[in-house]
């Protein structure tokens, strides 16, 4: 498109109040066409489950936004996606987001509260939490950029003693062994201290190379380069459990292995050269879709039903992937997107997919994450709160994808007919709600779209900090 058709928008993360409504489970529905001979799933998958469904979640009662764990969040650097849509979807999109008066809040966890394991017999006072933010500094070829950036959040912290200062560490998954990252020095003010990492220069995926936080308290006149041997100087840690799931026979995948799946590698993917986790590759093929839907009706409006037959092809390739297209689209018809990137769907067509869609393989890590050893409730909480959220987004793209199968057969006669445009109005509106959420009048907020998911997902890697004392510091592996 070029300047006069198009426009920059940009969208920051929404939330909304799911009012108590109960959670719903994501399942696998398989949508009604015919698609290519499938393999065995290498992926992980719910051993229980035959139908390719996952299991139902256990319902954890919440009337928070989805992502939000309470007040005293992150002061968030959001990365902002740039979404490159037609005038048409643009103009519909501030009048939603101006005059709804739309409550857009950030995705918080509460600081200085008490925290626990699911099913954990008593609490552990918690004084803080580490989350890991995304600068966008990103490309298709490698997971930097994402997760790529630290930020603390601590309370209730005593001062040092007398010339001493405490020093904010992320080590890698062993503790003996580890590797260690100086996040820097932390500055109090009355009880709180607040540091954010910006990163090294490449933009390293912190995530995929540490799961542990560690304060120490040592010379305050000079910096250490790494955390001081003698363990009664640790005064703080977080972890992200690493214990496998017993009841995943298969993989024995751990929380860390989940989380790690989501937001920095995907063996499946990584396989079909697609790092950087499940997370970005949801966001960046529904931001392309809506791009394509927007750039569509825009050629309507100039009457070019050929770039609009090539918009219709290149939604459903990235919606089933291009191996699982089957008669979708017209016999001949080209693949239009990168076939490196179009090798996996949105969508799941049969249980055993290989590659599986991004939205059923997203659901079940989530199934994962609630089932880890070492998840807390407010984890558990979230990712059924994402659930819920897929479950419509699956709802809208299952719409587009029959939409644009009607509308990608259409003669270019057919196209120009008034039937032809409702039709793509009708797409343009639900790739939109998709992605950015749908408004909803009667709250003035966003419901959840994949954007929200994606900031959501990035919640669950929130480490909860614990105060040491010498004799567990001695000990912690």
């Amino acid at each position: 498109m070029d300047g006069a058709r198009c426009l920059f928008l940009l969208i920051d993360c929404g939330q909304r109040e799911t009012g108590g409504s109960a959670l719903k489970p994501f399942r696998f529905e398989q949508p009604t066409r015919p698609g290519p001979a499938t393999g065995s799933n290498s992926s992980y998958t719910s051993g229980s489950n035959s139908s390719g469904g996952l299991q139902p979640l256990s319902p954890l009662p919440t009337t928070r936004p989805l992502g939000q764990f309470g007040s005293g969040g992150p002061r968030r650097r959001p990365w902002l996606p740039t979404i490159i849509v037609g005038l048409a979807l643009v103009a519909s999109l501030v009048v939603l987001l101006v005059s709804g008066g739309l409550n857009l809040l950030p995705f918080a966890h509460s600081s200085g509260t008490k925290s626990q394991p699911a099913g954990a017999g008593a609490t552990s006072d918690i004084i803080g939490h580490v989350f890991f933010l995304s600068s966008g500094q990103v490309n298709v070829s490698t997971s930097q950029g994402i997760a790529d950036q630290v930020q603390v959040d601590l309370s209730k912290v005593p001062p040092p003693a007398p010339g001493k200062a405490y020093y904010a560490w992320l080590q890698s998954d062993n503790s003996v062994e580890s590797q260690s990252i100086l996040l820097g020095k932390l500055t109090l003010s009355q009880g709180t201290a607040h540091l954010f990492y910006k990163g090294d220069p490449q933009h390293t995926n912190l995530l995929a190379i540490a799961s542990r936080f560690l304060v120490t308290e040592e010379d305050a006149a000079t910096t250490p380069t790494v955390p001081s041997l003698d363990r009664s100087t640790w005064r703080y840690l977080a972890v992200i459990p690493n214990t496998p799931d017993p009841q995943d026979s298969e993989h024995h995948y751990s929380l860390l292995d989940h989380l790690r799946h989501l937001l920095a590698l995907d063996p499946t993917l990584q396989k079909l050269g697609l790092p950087g986790g499940l997370d970005i590759w949801l966001f960046r093929n529904g931001q392309k879709i809506l791009e394509w839907a927007g750039a569509a009706r825009d050629d309507w409006n100039h009457g070019s039903t050929d770039l609009m037959h090539r918009q219709f092809i290149r939604i459903l390739d990235y919606l089933d992937g291009i191996e699982f297209l089957g008669t979708d689209v017209p016999a001949g018809s080209p693949v239009l997107v990168d076939p490196h990137i179009g090798r996996v769907g949105l969508l799941q067509f049969d249980a055993n997919q290989q590659p599986p869609g991004y939205l059923h393989h997203i659901g079940i890590h989530l199934e994962g994450v609630v089932q880890s050893p070492g998840s807390t409730r407010e984890q558990q909480e979230l990712a059924q709160q994402i659930t819920e959220a897929l479950n419509k987004v699956q709802s809208l793209y299952q719409q587009i994808r029959q939409d644009a199968i009607q509308l990608v057969h259409m003669s270019s006669s057919q196209l120009r007919q008034p039937a032809a445009l409702a039709l793509l109005d009708t797409l343009v509106k639900q790739a939109q709600d998709a992605f950015v959420g749908q408004f909803d009048p009667q709250t003035g907020e966003l419901q959840d779209g994949v954007t929200q998911i994606h900031y959501a997902i990035e919640r669950l890697a929130t480490l909860d900090v614990t105060p040491l004392n010498n004799s567990s510091s001695a000990t912690q592996q």
